[in-house]
């Protein structure tokens, strides 16, 4: 058996026996849904399907599942989770009785299971948990991972594990992926072969339409309806300078014409961006509409695709140091021409789609980050060609939730009993 693996069962054993004394340990947001980390959730008669979305992200692959298996058994009740508290309030806006997820220890998910009885066990993206997946298995109950998603670290990661969790996972009974170099990833950590296919981003079939009309949707969020508006959305530790010192760069005369909002990823480190943003020589301001040398600043959850909506241009973030990226088919599918930074290998298959139809912008430093600007800003054919094939990108990444629950009724695992 393996070290890691032992390692981990021992420790999640301990953490069940000493969590619930930690609740006075915690803030008081998290000791209030303390009871539901430790599996306290009830749900009378048992649901057909319990879905996890580990977060935001993952909470809008989850509506658009969740809209395709209702179409199917309109009388199936599910149990939807979360891990973090703000893809739980995204959650109960789809079903109000959705919780945080239990932790991965035996007790804990023993609790949980024995309360929803789930008949299914649908993970959204990269839900690995070693206990969850015992529970599952112990009782019979299939486990289908949609809009599966595997990093070459976490493949690294999962690989130390063994022989214990290559069992589990081969035990899965879909792996729906949403790339090919995904699908190689689980299979290399134990993914049955005949169970792993390629349907593509779930997530894409919720990104939001383009509005009917920009400046009324600038009006509608307390900004000028006449200004185009510039948005920086996602943003994380170390973008904001960057960012700034490219808007500074560009003709006075240009940046008057437009008007800006900035939004953090985290809200957390929120007050960390915005004194980034002042000390690299740009005014933040919190509401209203910004001023000519100004910055609006909302680090509020869920604001970034209203504001995606009513733009002209967008920057997405993570993506000017090596974090990833955020999706870019975010601001696409909403119109936007669409910018990001070189690091992106989370969003490997959506910057492919949107380079075959030349809608996305790429700086690879910092001169050219500022010269992208100045063309998408200045320049309305060049900034209207990109938003064009921004946009088709995103209309043909959609259809994966209809192919993922496909492949579920192919295999068995819906509608379910």
């Amino acid at each position: 058996m393996s070290l890691v693996w032992g390692a981990y069962r021992t420790l999640a054993a301990g953490l069940g026996t000493l969590a619930p004394h930690g609740r006075w340990l915690v803030g008081a947001h998290e000791r209030a849904s303390w009871s539901e980390r430790l599996g306290d959730v009830q749900v009378p008669g048992g649901v057909h399907a319990w879905i996890h979305a580990a977060s935001m992200g993952e909470t809008l692959a989850a509506g658009a599942l969740l809209g395709r298996l209702r179409a199917l058994q309109p009388g199936a009740r599910f149990h939807l989770t979360a891990t973090t508290r703000g893809g739980r309030a995204r959650l109960r806006a789809l079903d109000p009785g959705a919780t945080l997820a239990p932790m991965d220890a035996p007790q804990m998910v023993s609790r949980f299971f024995d309360g929803v009885r789930p008949s299914r066990l649908f993970l959204i993206e990269t839900e690995l948990w070693m206990h969850w997946l015992l529970r599952a298995r112990a009782d019979g109950v299939p486990v289908a991972v949609v809009s599966a998603r595997l990093s070459p670290r976490s493949t690294t990661r999962y690989q130390r594990f063994g022989r214990p969790l290559r069992d589990l996972v081969g035990g899965i009974a879909a792996v729906l992926c949403q790339s090919d170099a995904d699908a190689e990833r689980w299979r290399a950590i134990g993914a049955a072969p005949e169970r792993t296919v390629v349907v593509g981003n779930v997530k894409n079939d919720a990104l939001p339409p383009p509005v009917e009309s920009r400046p009324v949707a600038r009006a509608s969020l307390g900004l000028d309806p006449g200004r185009p508006l510039l948005v920086l959305g996602s943003l994380r530790p170390g973008e904001p300078v960057r960012l700034a010192r490219a808007w500074l760069k560009l003709p006075e005369s240009l940046r008057n014409q437009w008007q800006v909002v900035a939004v953090p990823r985290h809200p957390g480190a929120s007050a960390e961006l915005a004194a980034e943003t002042r000390e690299a020589g740009v005014e933040v301001v919190r509401g209203g509409i910004p001023t000519r040398s100004a910055w609006r600043w909302d680090d509020r959850l869920g604001v970034l695709a209203p504001y995606y909506q009513a733009g002209e241009v967008a920057f997405v973030g993570g993506s000017l140091l090596p974090l990833g990226g955020h999706n870019p088919l975010e601001p696409a599918a909403c119109g936007a021409a669409v910018l990001m930074g070189r690091h992106f290998r989370s969003q490997i298959p959506a910057v492919r789609a949107l380079k075959a139809h030349d809608g996305l912008c790429v700086a690879r430093d910092d001169a050219s980050l500022a010269a992208l600007l100045h063309a998408l800003l200045g320049d309305p054919a060049e900034r209207a060609r990109r938003a064009a094939g921004a946009l088709a990108a995103a209309i043909e990444a959609r259809g994966a939730a209809e192919r993922s629950v496909r492949q579920l009724v192919e295999r068995d695992l819906w509608p379910a009993a």
